[in-house]
């Protein structure tokens, strides 16, 4: 609980101060890419107040094919700290509308052109789709989480095919990324239940998504999760996906 409330206390403030710089500077230098190097300040302050320790695997896999399209899976907050530090300082986020209505945090996604997406808004989702592709054709690499949102019980939940889509219309390499261990150090049910341990990140080997072609995309997300899912813990996974995994779970 202590630890929890430090972490709180200590993300509170970074965002703070974090965020209102990375707004203040991105409107006088639009198009900079602070919002990132100082997120990277932000996380790790984050993750040492936790006690969690990020473990990196397939490193030169991020930067092997820029720009292109990270998907990875959700568990926790924890994920997000623990992927900013190793990301392109280019990269864009495609984040949940609600985030950018939070005040300092909000401002400086918004400022800094990370991409909002309602997911219960068809038209809406679709356009922030269609802005993350542009991004990446532009140059930027581009992340989305295809579960939508954070996992519920700590298992893999089934890929939204938007993710994909974008990827086979921006035409550009996907990277896989498989984080492990995020949920297990800070469970569903708010900020407070958070316990020591290790975060495992895992950049499995770009897939060519133009390869794919328009009529590619449940192919290409079924690749995606398979990859996904051999780099997860059997406890993070459904029995369906566990029993794919080669030699079952």
């Amino acid at each position: 609980m202590l630890r929890g409330i430090f972490t709180f206390v200590v993300f509170i403030v970074m965002t703070v101060l974090v965020s209102g710089t990375a707004a203040l500077w991105s409107l006088l230098r639009p198009g900079s890419d602070v919002v990132m190097r100082l997120g990277s300040l932000w996380s790790r302050a984050s993750l040492a107040a936790a006690g969690v320790k990020p473990a990196y695997e397939g490193l030169e896999n991020a930067t092997k094919s820029l720009p292109c399209v990270y998907i990875s899976n959700h568990q926790s907050i924890m994920d997000i700290w623990s992927l900013i530090p190793v990301l392109p300082v280019s990269t864009r986020f495609v984040a949940k509308r609600s985030l950018f209505l939070i005040p300092f945090f909000g401002w400086a996604l918004t400022v800094s052109g990370f991409i909002p997406i309602d997911r219960k808004n068809r038209a809406r989702a679709v356009r922030s789709l269609a802005t993350a592709a542009e991004k990446v054709r532009g140059g930027r690499p581009v992340l989305l989480f295809p579960e939508g949102t954070r996992s519920r019980d700590g298992k893999l939940a089934p890929f939204k095919r938007g993710a994909f889509h974008l990827a086979i219309a921006a035409g550009v390499p996907v990277v896989p990324v498989a984080v492990s261990g995020s949920g297990a150090v800070l469970r569903p049910g708010g900020m407070f239940r958070i316990r020591r341990g290790t975060v495992r990140v895992s950049f499995a080997p770009p897939l060519d998504a133009a390869s794919y072609g328009p009529d590619g995309i449940d192919r290409l997300s079924q690749d995606v999760r398979a990859r996904i899912v051999e780099r997860l813990r059997p406890d993070e996974l459904t029995p369906a996906d566990a029993s794919s995994r080669p030699g079952g779970a």
